[in-house]
């Protein structure tokens, strides 16, 4: 798995990716998410929701357990490493729309101070960036979980990456309630990493808050 998570030609592994038995990969693609490589991680993310909805159509029960052990790794008494976690989950729950009706309300809880907030900020950019893949997919169900309300106080944290993903999820959240926070942000110079494609990008908080505000 490794092996092709790494190759040079992405496209080419990625289609020999999607060959395997998709219950088997998911599991080896889940080891490979808390990998240090921002590459592995970002392609192995791409590549779980590339494979996710054919295993919802042969078996979704047995997606909706690999869901399961994704939630349950972000729980801290699991023991679990929980890198990667939550951009795999994001990119699942927006690539199968039948589970996302069911788990995005937990996924929801995990930037919200009276849920499960992730407070050490390289999970909460997970969390996040999470929230704003899934905004891509299923904007309404998001604010209907009052998504954009969890995600406001988040343009305030010390950490770039986390302030910049709220930006970006806040923008295509179209939160018009949020256009004079991200216009205040227009001078924010922090970096900010994100998958785009399979491949890590940065980028900063300034960009995408201009960004952002072009969408509302």
């Amino acid at each position: 798995m490794r092996r092709l998570l790494q190759a040079r030609d992405w496209p080419a592994a990625l289609q020999d990716l999607k060959g395997l038995p998709p219950a088997q990969a998911l599991r080896q693609l889940q080891a490979c998410l808390p990998s240090s490589d921002p590459r592995i991680k970002w392609r192995a993310v791409q590549a779980l929701g590339q494979l996710a909805p054919d295993l919802a159509a042969r078996d979704i029960e047995s997606l909706r357990n690999f869901v399961r052990r994704l939630l349950w790794a972000l729980n801290e008494e699991s023991g679990a490493v929980p890198w990667g976690m939550a951009e795999g989950l994001g990119e699942t729950l927006a690539r199968v729309p039948a589970l996302a009706q069911e788990y995005a309300c937990l996924l929801v809880c995990h930037v919200w101070p009276e849920g499960r907030l992730l407070a050490f900020a390289p999970l909460q950019r997970g969390a996040v960036w999470a929230l704003g893949r899934l905004a891509q997919a299923q904007p309404e169900l998001l604010r209907s979980l009052g998504a954009v309300g969890h995600l406001l106080p988040l343009l305030d944290w010390l950490d770039p990456g986390v302030r910049g993903l709220a930006v970006w999820a806040l923008g295509l959240l179209g939160a018009g309630e949020a256009r004079d926070r991200l216009a205040a942000l227009l001078g924010d110079q922090g970096q900010v990493e994100m998958g785009q494609d399979g491949e890590p990008m940065l980028t900063t908080v300034a960009d995408l808050a201009a960004r952002a505000l072009a969408r509302l």
